[in-house]
């Protein structure tokens, strides 16, 4: 019975760090975002601090979802506009990623918004 209660203490114990770290990278994904922004608008100087930043975190299981031109998926991404398709494919398929979305350890953190042609 004791070692019951000591697994269940355990898994209890574990699951609270990994929340911890997932909030932890909550909080950090408008920094990522941010990063992202600035590189767009022509920042060089921000590309070392991100891919850092990135790098670290992926390490520990973050991972971007921001893939064009891949079947539209509701789980991982969040359509916010629309365009025809072609009327040859058979699924929606993701345009343009409109902002990242992430996964962490496979939990989606936060959906990608995207343009979905079809």
């Amino acid at each position: 019975e004791f070692e019951n209660y000591r697994k269940r203490v355990e898994a209890q114990r574990t699951e609270q760090i990994a929340r911890a770290a997932e909030s932890l990278v909550v909080e950090l994904l408008p920094v990522l975002d941010a990063c992202d922004a600035a590189i767009a608008h022509g920042a060089v100087d921000v590309e070392p601090i991100l891919a850092s930043l990135s790098g670290t975190l992926a390490k520990q299981g973050l991972a971007k979802v921001d893939l064009a031109d891949v079947p539209f998926d509701p789980n991982l991404h969040e359509a916010v506009l629309s365009e025809p398709g072609t009327g040859d494919e058979g699924e929606p398929v993701v345009a343009e990623v409109m902002r990242a979305g992430y996964q962490w350890n496979g939990r989606v953190l936060r959906p990608a918004m995207v343009k979905v042609r079809g």
